[in-house]
């Protein structure tokens, strides 16, 4: 997408709200998205409507067969709370038996299937119910917004964002959810890594543009990777170390970064690492022997990693400069999917490997598994005196690496847990909010430093 595009435009992804359920979809035209549970509940929508309005409007969805929706924009947004009417002074004599509801859940599903709006239908449903007038003003809010998740028909489309993204993955259980990959049939669960966590992250390896740092993440889906990537912009590099046949980046696809801002980004194999240790090893020898050109080599130091960038580059432009004269020659196409990554694996590779030789300025490590022996592997391409930061859903990892760490090249050592509840803040009910997250994981953060 564009840099500074405001409309939505055909093959940007977009993240879609219902309630407080959020999906991301990639507009299509002609392409449907399935949204809720299996059964009674589930239905299709059509987004092809969203195509030239602004991010963070708000749509309509109109029926147009079974469970076919498509959706129109408008600019009345009528909220379902205004059903809310007086109520009591509290709940004590409620008792949640289940018989409080006259209607029957076939009952309201044809009210669903008569053409009712969502809105009607909720009010119907209220109406029904023996206790609702009876509640609480604030019991009955909780209640009617229960309901328009289920009912309602307002959706609202955002542009992603890091924030919506960590919301997103966190909220579909984290401790649970699995992604199967039928590439190499194995199982990846993505880590607890909460938005606080991701926050403190990102401040303790002080990202910045201009910067030259290297993640290795495996079980946040590119979450991490594509966080440092929206900070960094357009200038710096960042290396993506992965373990497998290919680099989890789902959530850099979901960003729509332009085709400057994936140019910052390469890729590396972890079992390419030793090559490049090597390779580092006989510079480092080679420049114990010419101390007396010091200088003139601090600056001559991105300027390899700048030509060699420079050159890909000039490659790549040629490519599609000759695919899209091919193109013209013939007939005119509807829609091209953007480019996942901007270079070829062997390119990416040779990148990589010019920006791990001079060495980086920050090391995150983000993996689920044991983390001690990628850290080990990686610290050796950090400047002496810049930060790293491991996240570990587990404690006890990073525990046995804080006392590894304190014994050898670390310094500034500390390891913490960020803890987040929300507060319900209203008159004389204020309080924290009953359901909270069990944890955010852990991070252990420092500076490296290098012993005689």
């Amino acid at each position: 997408m564009p840099e500074g595009k405001e409309e939505i435009c055909e093959g940007c992804t977009v993240v879609i709200q219902k309630g407080t359920y959020l999906k991301t979809c990639r507009v299509l035209r002609g392409r449907t998205y399935a949204f809720g549970k299996r059964g009674g509940g589930q239905f299709t929508l059509n987004i092809e409507g969203a195509l030239g309005c602004l991010f963070g409007s708000s749509f309509k969805m109109e029926k147009t067969s079974n469970k076919l929706f498509k959706i129109q924009k408008t600019e009345d947004f009528s909220s379902s709370l205004d059903i809310v009417m007086e109520g009591g002074e509290d709940n004590r004599d409620l008792r949640d038996d289940g018989r409080s509801q006259k209607l029957t859940p076939e009952e309201i599903i044809q009210l669903k299937d008569s053409g009712l709006t969502g809105k009607e239908v909720i009010q119907t449903i209220t109406e029904s119910s023996t206790t609702f007038k009876d509640k609480t003003v604030y019991s009955q809010e909780k209640y009617v917004k229960k309901k328009q998740k289920k009912y309602d028909e307002i959706i609202v489309i955002h542009r992603p964002s890091i924030r919506l993204l960590c919301n997103m993955y966190y909220t579909q259980d984290p401790l649970k959810i699995s992604l199967k990959l039928a590439r190499n049939h194995c199982g990846l669960f993505f880590s607890n890594l909460r938005l606080d966590t991701l926050s403190q992250l990102l401040c303790h390896v002080n990202v910045q543009p201009g910067g030259c740092f290297a993640v290795f993440e495996s079980g946040t889906q590119g979450l991490v990777t594509a966080a440092m990537l929206h900070r960094m912009g357009t200038t710096g590099h960042l290396v993506q170390i992965y373990h497998g046949n290919h680099p989890q980046r789902d959530a850099v696809d979901l960003m729509n970064f332009t085709t400057q801002e994936l140019e910052v980004l390469s890729f590396i194999n972890l079992t390419k690492l030793p090559e490049v240790a090597q390779k580092q090893e006989s510079t480092a020898n080679g420049t114990e022997e010419m101390e007396i050109n010091s200088k003139n080599e601090d600056d001559k130091k991105g300027e390899d990693i700048d030509s060699l960038t420079r050159v890909i580059k000039a490659e790549n432009s040629e490519q599609a400069t000759e695919k899209t004269s091919d193109d013209a020659e013939g007939k005119k196409k509807e829609f091209t999917r953007p480019r996942k990554f901007v270079r070829s694996q062997v390119q990416d590779v040779q990148v990589s490997s010019a920006v791990l030789r001079e060495c980086i300025e920050g090391l995150v490590v983000a993996c689920r598994q044991y983390p001690n022996n990628i850290t080990r592997d990686l610290l050796q391409y950090l400047k002496p005196g810049h930060p790293f930061v491991i996240f570990s859903p587990y404690k006890e990892p990073l525990m046995e690496l804080f006392m590894e760490m304190k014994a050898q090249n670390g310094t500034n050592l500390r390891l913490s847990e960020t803890w987040l509840r929300h507060y319900q803040v209203l008159p004389q009910r204020t309080h924290p909010e009953i359901n909270m997250s069990g944890g955010g994981g852990y991070l252990l953060y420092g500076t490296r430093i290098m012993k005689e």
